[in-house]
């Protein structure tokens, strides 16, 4: 009997220390999954978004072109060797983007802000060659997006048009 006694509690503490090694492999193997789609959901998760922005991009490509003309008309003085001298420029923005044409109509009085002050920056000289009005194309666009980066997140204005560019 004592032969018994002695492998019961044998027997009891062998299935103690069996459940034991169960419980610790459980519990390895719920981190192991855990911290494994832990790590997919970090890796592949950035991903998707850009190929959001991705599709997104592409399917602007295939829209058509929307146009808003920036009315009323630019007008700027300039005093060149003692002479009143004057531009009046009309301009329009060109986009594939809808929303941030619409964008460019919520921050108009901004975006002329700016543009005024960025044609009243010119030198007349300049402006009298084509490179001088490329130039300024140019930095009306990039004062345009720069506006709208700021105020939506995004650019999004393709081009700068000028309709008409009086110099007197």
């Amino acid at each position: 009997m004592a032969e018994e006694d002695g492998l019961d509690i044998g027997t009891e503490e062998g299935k103690s220390g069996g459940k034991k090694k169960l419980i610790i492999i459980i519990a390895l193997v719920l981190v192991l999954v855990g911290g494994g789609a832990a790590a997919y959901f970090l890796l592949f998760s950035g991903s998707d978004d850009a190929e959001t922005a991705e599709s997104a991009e592409a399917a602007l490509v295939n829209e058509p072109s929307t146009y808003l003309a920036l009315d009323p008309a630019f007008t700027v003085d300039f005093m060149v060797d003692g002479k009143q001298r004057y531009v009046q420029l009309n301009m329009s923005v060109k986009s594939k983007n809808i929303d941030q044409i619409n964008a460019v109509t919520m921050h108009m009085p901004l975006i002329r802000n700016s543009l005024v002050l960025l044609f009243s920056s010119q030198s007349f000289d300049e402006l009298q060659t084509a490179d001088g009005k490329m130039a300024l194309k140019q930095a009306a666009l990039d004062a345009i997006n720069g506006i709208l980066e700021q105020e939506t997140g995004q650019g999004g204005i393709d081009a700068v048009l000028f309709t008409n560019f009086v110099m007197q």
